[in-house]
């Protein structure tokens, strides 16, 4: 290395301008540079609550609102902290519980903000996000964690709450799809090795099957129970449910250990196999023996609801076939339970089960068909479609042959399995309902004492017995059509059972001894009933009695459904042991509800519903005891159930009191089924009976006695006494109806249907009939019965009106088509039996006549002067009112003649015309508005007698036709286009299309090769024709007035066909009226010089346009076609040429120097022509 030399000082070193910036130490900043400019700043602010909260609120609400309302453009669903669907739900697999339930609370956040918005666009976003939020939410159903799946169906109620909340998607159509899918979910729960699991799964079957967020019993036992798509498609699935729920049932106890019992088998699992925490530390044995204590009998009631709802929507299909009892897999419901689209071959469910799957699986993919038991549906491989199809038409090809291909003894054995299932289940429900009485106290009376507390709990279980044998029944009757049955003897058959070690129904060898056996059960639950019927409270009871009323009403009913018939012909001695008791019981409470709604106190909500739930089954037991039953072993046979007839009579005469009192009819003056006098108390009585559902089953159980007894009426040998308790129930019928305002159709048309009957055989029985059964009472009786329906039937068709007071007469002129009758808010099969029974009774009262007129205006009016006859009134159709003036004119000769012609011409609304002032638009055109009025009115006038119609009706009508005919003259102002100079000219044109009708089927009956009618056959004067003829030509000026103000017609062709139409009624009377037509061509022809003479000085401005129109009027008779025709007569008559050419030559004259002197020479030119005239 070279040595250094010094540097002299010439060579010193720079000014350090670009020294080299410092590094920092490890751990410290660098210097900052020596020229930096320091830029920070700090601000401070000032936040002033008190006065900028609303704007806060408001911003935020702003922002939210638009948050909303992007979302809602998406169709996406998200939380309130702005997480969306897809976000929450990849939170539900996560390994922790608490992050499981904290994105179910999100997506319950999500699905409750819905309720910001519109209900339809809420219900819309969450449609189109069911497919990817169901199968996560079932998937949480299953979960280990108690809150999780408390969560969870949460959820699910908040979604049947938000569907149910819109009217087009409160019939829950959108999950019909996904009901498979939940009930592949709801049977994993049920099949569960954890308990706690399995009471929720029985929570999950409620609320599939009631389709409600929190099922309740006064829902159950509701009698508007609406089915839903859900319960419809539910009712597929039953059978697969009913056995889990059978086991989750018989694993619970109804004693007073039963809390302390669950909760140490509990603490015993938890030991075994390991504790389960939750998020707070504590083990869930601690946490059990906190709520044990308290949610044991809620959890004994949810199982037994969650049943209850399962076999109600069983019986919801009216299709169900007992032989559909295999899962095959052509069946589609079936196939649909695969969670997904794109599965190893075909697949389906079958029985069986294990934790947390809902059965075991056959998968389909090959010959051989293997069976894989799978530890959850979602462990499906997944492969690409087109391999799906070969594989799956393939496997649905082999079941149909399979199916096809099945033996009797094949089909006998899924009968005795679904025989064996609800046997099994009746036993079960025997068991616990021991189990529960033993919970009360056997007095030395009969029946059994019960505390409130459980009370509850047994109307529940009387209800699943009923329902459960309901089942049953209802695919007997199916089973009858393809299975013959042989004669068995139930109580041999046990003991032969019995005898051979064969106590389970597992064991039976054919159908006849499962249903042998199952019959056995029945009458076992039978006389289990009997012996603690009736319940009544504890000592220290301090619940009402009427709870208990209702829950001895439910025993009842259950009594007799149980008891009412026998598979194998042992109805009577089956019923002898519990018919006493129950008659016995039945008959006080009819006294008893006789004074109860008469009783204003009795009005409290809490009582009143229970009480009519409990008169409502009382009835129905009624209804077995009164009405015969058929056997059940296919024969024809009847029998009653009640076989002591004096205790029949008995029964229906409490019945008739306590529904059905006699009413006053004023114009009844024997009074042998009416009261001679009756209480304002009485019939709101009955007024407020017939709103309820005890009411509506009382007079299903009247017609249902009527349809029973009506062939016997009139037979001799017939109990007088029974037949005037019927008729005078029949009596009280209409009064219902009146009373349910149209609120209930069906019970509306079984009414009328059930009065139709028993009047149609009296009008066609004959006089021998009638006199042989006892003519003082029973003839007099149907006398009675018809004068008092005339009388009964006139509030069906009086307006229900807003308020009491009557509008003034001068304000009735514009017709209010909102006022609505009870006839109108019926169906139309409805009105036409109402209808009918209006003509079968005959005599029509005046009241009567009078509203059904206002019926057929209002309905003319509402179909023809509405836009496009789209009316929002409950106006009835032109065809029913047609229906109703044929009636009334077949039944024209048992009514005075007067009231009969106002019916007709009240009817056509052509004395008010009342629909003019709904138009719009108004013009010339609107006089022919009421043709079709008009040609009905004239139709049936002049159909009125056989003979001579225009002798004897004519007369009649004459004065209102007369001040038809004067009405358009009255009107002084016929320039204008009003309401009013309509309104006087369609008056005027109906009265002179009347009157050629009249003239015109004179003609035709008198068929006379005479040019005119005699007087004889037109009672008519001279001073009536000019009436007419000033009616006529008043029309034309006015039409001619109307053309000059306004641009209605433009074109030639629309003047010629506005003319054939106004002048087509008036040529009959010219044609055929001696001497008409020449007084009308002289005064016409009088009128033209004389206006012509006055557009010559100029006095009037429209006058042009009435001339113009008279002429073309004068052209437009002579040359009528139809329907009448003016050539022939007119060459054959002398007197009428000469005037005819007399009047056209002054007509010419007149305009020859005018603008209508080119009409003046056709006119000139064709009267030539007709008289064969050249000059």
């Amino acid at each position: 290395m070279a040595p250094t030399t010094k540097k002299s000082s010439s060579t010193s070193q720079p000014v350090r301008d670009f020294a080299k910036r410092p590094r920092a130490k490890v751990g410290k900043r660098a210097p900052a540079k020596v020229n930096a400019t320091d830029t920070s700043f700090k601000t401070a602010t000032v936040a002033v609550r008190s006065q900028g909260q609303s704007l806060d609120k408001s911003k935020q609400q702003q922002g939210k609102d638009a948050t909303l309302s992007s979302a809602a453009k998406r169709m996406e669903l998200f939380s309130s902290r702005g997480n969306t669907l897809s976000t929450l739900q990849m939170s539900l697999r996560h390994h922790a519980a608490a992050v499981r339930a904290s994105g179910l609370k999100g997506i319950r956040d999500a699905v409750q903000s819905l309720s910001a918005l519109d209900v339809d666009l809420g219900v819309a976003i969450l449609e189109a996000n069911l497919p990817s939020l169901l199968p996560h939410l079932c998937r949480c159903w299953l979960d280990d964690d108690d809150d999780v799946r408390s969560l969870a169906l949460n959820l699910y109620g908040d979604i049947l709450k938000c569907l149910s909340s819109s009217p087009e998607s409160a019939d829950l159509k959108c999950l019909g799809p996904f009901v498979p899918f939940l009930c592949a979910y709801a049977s994993s729960a049920l099949n569960s090795l954890d308990r706690s699991i399995r009471i929720d799964g029985a929570s999950i079957v409620a609320m599939l099957a009631s389709a409600v967020q929190s099922p309740s019993f006064s829902q159950l036992m509701s009698t508007q129970f609406k089915v839903s798509a859900t319960t419809r498609e539910l009712c597929h699935h039953a059978d697969s449910l009913l056995p889990s729920m059978e086991r989750l049932l018989s694993s619970i106890s109804f004693g007073r250990r039963a809390s302390s019992d669950r909760s140490k088998e509990k603490q015993k699992a938890n030991s075994t196999g390991g504790q389960k925490r939750s998020r707070g530390g504590k083990s869930a044995s601690e946490q059990t023996k906190k709520v044990s204590s308290t949610k044991g009998s809620s959890t004994t009631d949810s199982i037994l609801l969650s049943l209850a709802f399962l076999l109600r929507s069983s019986l919801a299909s009216d299709n169900y076939n007992l032989n559909e009892i295999k899962h095959s897999v052509s069946d589609k419901t079936k196939r649909d339970l695969c969670p997904s689209l794109y599965v190893s071959g075909e697949c389906s469910f079958l029985k069986g089960g294990s934790c947390q799957s809902n059965s075991i699986l056959l998968v389909r993919g090959t010959k051989s068909r293997n069976k894989e038991k799978v530890s959850s549906i979602r462990d499906l491989p997944t492969i690409q479609d087109g391999e799906t199809d070969s594989s799956a038409n393939n496997t649905l090809d082999e079941s149909i042959q399979e199916d096809a291909s099945s033996s009797p003894k094949e089909k006998d054995t899924h009968i005795m399995e679904k025989v064996q299932q609800m046997t099994s289940l009746l036993e079960t429900l025997r068991m616990k309902f021991v189990e529960l009485s033993h919970l009360g106290k056997k007095t030395d009376e009969t029946g059994l004492m019960m505390p409130s507390n459980d009370i509850e709990t047994m109307d529940v279980l009387v209800q699943i017995i009923r329902l459960s044998h309901s089942r049953f029944l209802s695919n007997y009757q199916s089973l009858c059509k393809s299975h013959t049955f042989r004669q068995m003897n139930t109580s041999a058959s046990s003991k032969k059972r019995e005898k051979s070690g064969k106590k389970t129904v597992k064991g039976l060898e054919n159908v006849d001894e499962c249903l042998a056996a199952y019959q056995s059960s029945v009458d076992k639950v039978l006389m289990l009933l009997l012996e603690n019927f009736p319940i009544r409270p504890s000592f220290d009871a301090t619940s009402n009695t009427e709870r208990y009323e209702f829950t001895n009403a439910c025993m009842c009913s259950a009594l007799a459904e149980l008891g009412g018939g026998s598979l194998f012909g042992e109805e009577k001695k089956n019923s002898s042991q519990w018919v006493a008791s129950v008659f016995s019981y039945v008959l006080p409470r009819l006294v008893h509800d006789n004074n109860h709604y008469t009783d204003e106190s009795s009005n409290k909500e809490d009582d009143s519903y229970s009480e009519s739930i409990a008169t409502n089954m009382l009835l129905k037991v009624v209804m077995k005891l009164l009405l015969p039953g058929g056997s059940t072993t296919g024969d024809n046979t009847q029998a009653y159930l009640l076989e002591d007839v004096s205790k029949r009579h008995e029964l229906l005469d409490a019945f008739a009191k306590a529904f059905f009192p006699r009413l006053n009819c004023p114009s009844t003056p024997h009074n042998l089924i009416y009261a001679s006098s009756s209480t304002v108390e009485l019939e709101r009585k009955v007024t407020k009976m017939a709103s309820t559902a005890a009411g509506r089953t009382a007079c299903i159980l009247v017609t249902r006695l009527i349809a029973e007894s009506t062939a016997s009426f009139f037979i001799p040998s017939s109990d007088t006494e029974y037949t005037l308790l019927l008729i005078q129930m029949l009596s009280v019928l209409p009064t219902y109806v009146i009373s349910w305002e149209g609120n209930f159709p069906t019970e509306s048309g079984l009414v009328l249907a059930s009065i139709l009957s028993v009047i149609r055989q009296w009008k066609t029985s004959d006089d021998g009939a009638q006199e042989s059964i006892s003519p003082a009472t029973f003839q007099l009786a149907l006398e009675e019965l018809c004068l008092g329906l005339r009388h009964s039937l006139e509030a069906l068709f009086i307006p229900i009106s807003d308020s009491p007071e009557v509008q003034p007469r001068k304000k009735r002129k514009k017709v209010n088509l909102k006022q609505t009758c009870v006839f109108e808010r019926l169906p139309e099969q409805v009105q036409k039996l109402a209808i009918g029974l209006v003509g079968l009774l005959q005599s029509p009262t005046e009241a009567t006549t009078k509203n059904l007129a206002k019926l057929c205006s209002k309905a003319f009016i509402s179909h023809n002067f509405t836009a496009d006859g789209d009316q929002e009134n409950d106006a009835i159709s032109l065809n029913m009112a047609n229906y109703i003036r044929e009636v009334i004119h077949f039944s024209r000769r048992t009514m005075p003649m007067p009231t009969y012609l106002s019916f007709l011409l009240d009817g056509s609304d052509i004395e008010r015309a009342a629909g003019i002032s709904l138009l719009q638009h108004q013009g010339p055109d609107n006089v022919f508005l009421y043709d079709a009025a008009i040609e009905q009115l004239s139709r049936f006038l002049t159909s009125s007698t056989r003979e001579k119609p225009s002798q004897k009706v004519l007369p009649m009508v004459r004065p209102i036709i007369e001040k038809w005919l004067l009405a358009p003259t009255k009107n002084k102002d016929m320039e204008s286009a009003s309401n009013d100079t309509i309104r006087l000219l369609v008056k005027g044109r109906a009265a002179v299309s009347i009157v050629s009708a009249f003239a015109l089927d004179e003609v035709l009956s008198y068929n006379s090769s005479d040019d005119f009618v005699p007087p004889d056959f037109l009672a008519l004067d001279s001073k009536f024709d000019q009436l007419l003829l000033d009616c006529i030509l008043r029309l034309i000026e006015a039409s001619g007035n109307l053309w000059s103000k306004g641009s209605y017609f433009d074109d030639l062709e629309a003047h010629q066909l506005y003319l054939a139409r106004l002048l087509g009624p008036a040529a009959v009377l010219l044609r055929y009226r001696s001497g008409m037509l020449q007084q009308f061509l002289e005064t016409v022809s009088k009128r033209i010089i004389t206006q012509s003479s006055q557009q010559k000085r100029g006095e009037s401005s429209s006058t042009s346009a009435v001339v113009e129109i008279y002429i073309k009027s004068i052209l437009m008779v002579l040359k009528s076609k139809e329907p009448v025709l003016m050539t022939s007569m007119v060459q054959r008559i002398d007197d009428i040429q000469r005037v005819l050419l007399s009047s056209a030559q002054s007509i010419e004259t007149a305009v020859s120097t005018g603008p209508l002197a080119h009409l003046g020479g056709k006119l000139q030119h064709h009267v030539k022509t007709m008289c064969n005239c050249n000059q």
